[in-house]
């Protein structure tokens, strides 16, 4: 990869990069702190975004990994050959009815990781385990591996998927 430098007198610098798609994308910080990103294709602006000098230092963070490192697709092939995510409806007549997650020890008897609750379209990420009850009719997502998941499906008892 080549970054281009080019002084922009009075105005600021301009930075180019050919992509590996083949167009361009130019950075000019202005003197002032202000920045415009351009995609170029064909010597063309096909889109542009002007950053503050705020915005630009949170997306820098952002590009860098300095906020988020994300797993090596290697690595994430190995973690999804293993755990599945499920959306378990709990019927009523339910072993988990009306229970907390604490309760019936759902991770410590099956291994499976309560995540979030659908409860008629209102997501409740993170459920807290010992004051949140499980309502018939409430979604479950999971998450675990395929034999955790029919573990905790057995232990259900009138759930589906």
């Amino acid at each position: 990869m080549e970054i281009r430098e080019t002084d922009l007198p009075g105005i600021g610098k301009k930075y180019s990069i050919t992509l590996k798609e083949g167009r361009d994308l130019v950075l000019v910080i202005y003197n002032t702190g202000r920045r415009e990103i351009y995609l170029m294709e064909d010597e063309e602006a096909v889109c542009v975004f002007d950053l503050t000098e705020e915005e630009a230092k949170e997306l820098g963070f952002l590009l860098a990994g300095a906020v988020y490192q994300p797993v090596k697709s290697e690595k994430m092939e190995l973690i999804l050959k293993e755990v599945v995510m499920e959306w378990v409806k709990v019927e009523m007549g339910s072993n988990f009815s009306n229970k907390t997650i604490a309760e019936l020890q759902i991770r410590r008897t099956t291994g499976v990781s309560v995540i979030a609750i659908d409860r008629g379209g209102k997501i409740i990420p993170s459920p807290d385990p010992y004051k949140e009850k499980i309502e018939p009719g409430d979604i479950l997502i999971v998450v675990g591996t395929r034999s955790q998941i029919n573990h905790f499906l057995e232990l259900c008892g009138r759930c589906s998927t």
